[in-house]
């Protein structure tokens, strides 16, 4: 019998690689109208508006106060702060945040095996992200920036105004049938957002190759892991025999007795995780399906707008 430990790793293999069929592809186009509702909605939710860059030059936010230099125009004096200031014939000046259009690029993974959720009661992992993406770009044109894929045949485009919003929800939700596991970096403009949404049901290799790509680049990346509660914990009886969406059988027996290992390995492959990515200067935040998005894009959308 594979130990807790093997038995994650086996679950956590991933073979690439599916075709879609026409009822899919007539599903998905039903379900455009739905998604983009939701996305929206959740999008105004977020706040929304200019990011601000962290350092000064025009807009509306207070920076920063500095010493006043010779030669500056007496205008852009601060005098109350400057007559609050503890050291004598010291001027200062008000500095305002810079503001400047951003672009934010998206990765949803497209394996297969997002295709699963533990209950009919639940999104699949999938539809979540996808969700998510949408929200995300949405809220970013909302605020006057671009946004774009990594995926679909708008794959590397940064796009501005909110009427491409179903533009790129049409190009997520068809994907290419040879879509690479990792994003393409080269189409990431450089000073820019990525946001890689996927289970992150990886091997710690892959994790510690993609993300060590990410660092090599000039470019912030948050990752948001999406995972089906019952990933998170394993609350199965008795022999249960899996099957792979992505290729794959294995049979358990006595699943109740694997469900502390199981619980055990996960909670440690999930701090792997956010080790890597903070070592790296990424963000990594969870989302289960069973619970609302927003919090999760919310804390998401923090750290998109707090710049670096």
């Amino acid at each position: 019998m594979k130990s807790p430990s093997d038995t994650l790793r086996s679950l956590f293999r991933r073979n690439r690689g599916a075709a879609s069929s026409a009822p899919a592809v007539q599903a998905e186009s039903l379900a455009l109208p739905a998604l983009l509702l939701e996305a929206e909605k959740i999008a105004a939710s977020l706040q929304s508006g200019a990011h601000g860059r962290r350092r000064s030059g025009p807009g509306e936010d207070f920076w920063q106060f500095r010493p006043y230099h010779a030669g500056e125009p007496a205008t852009s004096i601060d005098w109350r702060q400057s007559a609050r200031s503890p050291v004598e014939d010291t001027f200062w000046v008000r500095e305002r945040e810079r503001e400047n259009a951003q672009s934010l690029m998206l990765w949803c993974d497209p394996s297969p095996s997002m295709q699963w959720r533990s209950s009919d009661t639940l999104p699949t992992k999938a539809e979540r992200a996808q969700l998510c993406t949408l929200a995300l770009a949405s809220a970013s044109l909302r605020g006057g920036e671009r946004a774009g894929l990594l995926t679909g045949i708008e794959a590397g485009r940064a796009l501005a105004g909110r009427q491409v919003l179903p533009r790129l929800a049409a190009s997520l939700l068809h994907p290419a049938t040879d879509e690479p596991e990792f994003p393409h970096m080269a189409l990431v403009p450089a000073r820019s957002d990525l946001v890689v949404i996927s289970d992150f049901l990886w091997d710690e290799k892959r994790i510690d190759t993609f993300l060590k790509t990410c660092a090599s680049r000039p470019v912030r990346t948050h990752l948001l892991c999406v995972l089906d509660p019952a990933e998170r914990e394993l609350k199965r009886s008795g022999r249960i025999r899996f099957e792979g969406l992505e290729g794959g059988v294995l049979t358990l027996p006595a699943m109740e007795s694997l469900g502390p290992a199981y619980a055990q390995a996960m909670n440690a492959h999930l701090a792997a995780l956010k080790q890597s990515a903070t070592s790296l200067r990424a963000d990594c935040i969870l989302q289960d399906t069973s619970q609302n998005p927003l919090p999760a894009l919310l804390a998401l959308h923090m750290a998109l707008g707090g710049g670096r």
